[in-house]
C-alpha cells in the first residue's frame, strides 16, 4: 500500500527524475495555502526588489504553483504590502491551485480520486508499428 512513507519509491518528481520504460504521467492537483515560512519570507524579499517575474516563477517552479495562480499571489502579497505590514503579509494565508507531476506505473495512479489524472507519455503506432510520444498538456 502507497502512503506518506513510501510515496517517493512509487512517484517520481519530474523536475528532478526522468521518465523509466512503462511509466506514465500522473498530475495531482489540489487547492493548497501559501502559508508563513521561509519560502513565504523569500517571495517577499523577491517582490520587494521588484523582481516579479521571478518571483512568479520560485512559485510555479519550487511551490508548484499552476498559472494563473502563480501570479495571482504574487499581486495580491504586493498589494497587501502596500496597506499590511510585511509580518502581517507572512502570517495572511493564500489560495492557489497547486500542481504536481509524477512518473509512476499506470496502476498507481488513483483512479477515483479527482485530483489525480494520468497523462500517457507514448502510443502504439499501428501504421509505423512503433510507439511514440504523444506528451499533451
Amino acid at each position: 500500500m502507497i502512503d506518506q512513507s513510501n510515496f517517493d519509491e512509487y512517484f517520481f518528481d519530474v523536475r528532478k527524475h526522468p521518465p523509466r520504460r512503462g511509466q506514465v504521467l500522473a498530475r495531482f492537483r489540489a487547492i493548497a495555502e501559501f502559508v508563513d515560512g521561509q519560502g513565504k519570507k523569500d517571495i517577499i524579499y523577491v517582490l520587494k526588489l521588484g523582481k516579479a517575474v521571478q518571483a512568479a516563477e520560485v512559485m510555479k517552479k519550487i511551490h508548484c504553483a499552476a498559472e494563473p495562480d502563480c501570479y495571482r499571489v504574487c499581486r495580491e502579497i504586493c498589494e497587501d504590502l502596500l496597506t499590511m505590514s510585511e509580518q502581517e503579509v507572512e502570517k495572511k494565508p493564500y489560495r492557489f491551485l497547486l500542481e504536481m507531476l509524477f512518473y509512476t506505473e499506470p496502476e498507481n495512479v488513483p483512479r477515483d480520486d479527482p485530483r489525480w489524472e494520468k497523462i500517457n507519455l507514448t502510443r502504439f503506432d499501428k501504421e509505423t508499428n512503433s510507439y511514440r510520444s504523444v506528451v499533451t498538456l
